[in-house]
């Protein structure tokens, strides 16, 4: 059974490349949103392996989103993709339970990688 994922992003062409790439890689996209609360909300609905999400977004941001479905299922594996390189920030998400952080630019092998290489624990994996 190949692996699920959900990915949220506010921008929808790289929602759309991501999704197809998964899809070609065989990763089963079950869903796309756009921010933190929808993350949130498919997650609880869809229940997959991964949630790709980025961290800046309008509304509810990628933290939020990390936090609050950590709340929901405390093993939940949420990939934090984002542009910034704030030491601080990669605190917080470590400190919320983050699976893995990749960087972007993100080379799409290295998201298929995470994925497919997945540790038996939860440890945060930092890629770049």
């Amino acid at each position: 059974m190949p692996p699920t994922v959900i990915v949220i992003d506010d921008s929808h062409a790289l929602t759309q490349v991501v999704s197809e790439f998964l899809t070609l890689n065989s990763i089963d996209v079950l869903a796309v949103g756009q921010n933190g609360k929808e993350a949130v909300e498919l997650y609880k609905k869809h229940s997959p392996d991964f949630v790709l999400m980025d961290y800046l977004m309008p509304e509810f941001n990628g933290l939020y989103g990390l936090q609050n479905i950590r709340k929901t299922n405390p093993n939940a594996k949420v990939i934090m993709f984002t542009g910034s390189a704030d030491p601080g920030l990669f605190d917080q998400f470590r400190e919320s339970g983050v699976f893995a952080i990749l960087e972007k630019p993100c080379e799409f092998d290295k998201l298929v990688e995470t994925i497919n290489n997945t540790p038996s624990s939860n440890t945060v994996q930092l890629t770049s």
